[in-house]
């Protein structure tokens, strides 16, 4: 998608105001065309290819919206589902994301600091982990209810049959690689292949229970690498790996860790995406018992998460700002966060979040595909099936969230290309983010089955 179809929509924004400006200096030229809130068709219009909506229309009728298009006023928890929070021990509610993961991280953030759980009637008290590992830790006893996890965490719930609702898929399409010290002599992942190169099994460091792992298990599968052949293990945190520490001869990480290392620290290079052997998938989900026992619960926990993407891209000098201001992230550097939330959060559609469950369609496919090779290798103790990844999401509450907002369910996820070759048909064509070089216009036409209001403008359908 091209800066040029910003332009296509009849129902563009006007011009930037002075606040778009500022955002173009904070962003130090990292977002060119695209413009300031990063929402929808936000370039500014032309007399042949735009018009501008009309006045600003903060409501619809009797319905009314906040300034980041959330429908007010907010459902709350029912008394029933409080009670039995509190019975189970449950309450405030324990809830963790993870730090420095492109597009999570933020949504995570905005959910905690703007306390969207609590306009709701949620007590929720938050959490952070470095790795989906942690998490797992946590989330297995029942000491966090909440969880936010790559797909190979995941898949070691499902492993070990651990009782869990994914609602959303989180950063859908993130860009994971594998890098190498800057003085390697390996060209690509195909370089191993017979340690034709190195003269010995290459030493790969990965995350174990994370989704670099899963990643390059894909690539080895396709590139026909051994395990203890052609290459062996070594479990590192991705902070780490960032780092490029000696003894490794390969490091694999996910965004924006492959950034960090290769443009700020400098300390190793690009070898090769890991893209075009997988496509990523995270999951924000909850205890199957939330839903078993407080149902509304899960609904409002799948509300809050698509206002936690809307308030960030209303706000993004803000959101931006106070995520900076954690303590993990001043070692990143503003910059680097600012371009990787373009990427992965502000640039696309607010549907990409979509958890499709059609067992022939990207995800269930997809995660059944690698969660094979899993078990094949030994990443996974128990096979997992297609079923299996089918039946641990539940869509009907995502459907609930975008019929609130008007939204229709896209055919299929937003980020693939139109020529998409099919789930297993490798190499993959590029995708999400290496399609994106601005804002996909939202909503275009046919995305909207009732009027919704962001910023002040009303979009009809």
């Amino acid at each position: 998608m091209d800066d040029s179809k910003s332009n296509d929509n009849p129902r563009a924004v006007p011009a930037e105001s002075a606040a778009g400006l500022q955002r173009r200096q904070f962003l130090g030229n990292v977002v060119k065309a695209a413009g300031g809130l990063l929402l929808g068709d936000l370039a500014a219009p032309t007399a042949a290819s735009a018009q501008p909506t009309s006045s600003p229309a903060p409501a619809v009728g009797a319905q009314k919206f906040t300034d980041w298009g959330w429908p007010q006023p907010y459902e709350q928890i029912s008394a029933k589902s409080k009670q039995w929070l509190q019975g189970k021990g449950w309450w405030p509610l324990s809830a963790a994301w993870i730090v420095v993961w492109s597009s999570e991280e933020m949504i995570g953030h905005v959910l905690q600091t703007q306390k969207l759980l609590e306009k709701r009637g949620i007590e929720t008290d938050w959490r952070t982990f470095v790795a989906a590992g942690f998490s797992n830790e946590a989330f297995i006893p029942g000491r966090i209810q909440i969880a936010n996890t790559g797909a190979l965490g995941v898949l070691a719930l499902l492993s070990n049959k651990v009782p869990m609702r994914a609602l959303a898929v989180h950063s859908p399409a993130l860009t994971h690689a594998a890098t190498v010290p800057l003085d390697s002599p390996l060209k690509s992942l195909a370089g191993l292949k017979g340690a034709k190169v190195l003269k010995r099994p290459a030493v790969v460091g990965t995350t174990t229970g994370s989704t670099n792992h899963f990643g390059f298990i894909a690539a080895a599968h396709y590139l026909d690498l051994k395990p203890n052949e052609d290459y062996t293990l070594r479990s590192t945190p991705p902070g780490d790996l960032a780092a490029g520490p000696k003894g490794i001869d390969v490091f694999t990480i996910w965004e924006p860790h492959v950034s960090y290392s290769t443009e700020v620290l400098k300390v190793t290079r690009l070898l090769e995406p890991l893209d075009p052997y997988y496509i990523y998938s995270g999951y924000y989900y909850g205890r199957l018992e939330i839903e078993e026992n407080a149902p509304d619960v899960m609904q409002l926990m799948n509300d809050a998460f698509i206002e936690a993407v809307l308030w960030a891209k209303a706000n993004p000098d803000e959101a931006v700002k106070s995520l900076m201001s954690r303590p993990e992230y001043g070692r990143l550097g503003s910059d680097l966060i600012v371009k990787m939330t373009d990427r992965y959060l502000f640039w696309p559609k607010p549907t990409v979040y979509y958890p499709f469950a059609d067992p022939n369609g990207i995800w269930p496919a997809e995660e059944a595909r690698i969660s094979t090779w899993a078990f094949e290798t030994g990443a996974s103790k128990n096979k997992v099936t297609n079923a299996d990844w089918q039946n641990m999401r539940k869509t009907s509450y995502m459907d609930a969230t975008f019929d609130k907002l008007g939204w229709r369910v896209p055919e299929k996820p937003p980020f693939l290309p139109k020529d998409f070759g099919g789930v297993g048909n490798l190499p993959y064509k590029p995708y999400g983010a290496a399609l994106l070089k601005g804002a996909a216009p939202f909503p275009e036409p046919g995305e909207l089955k009732k009027p919704w209001t962001f910023k002040g403008k009303t979009y009809m359908p």
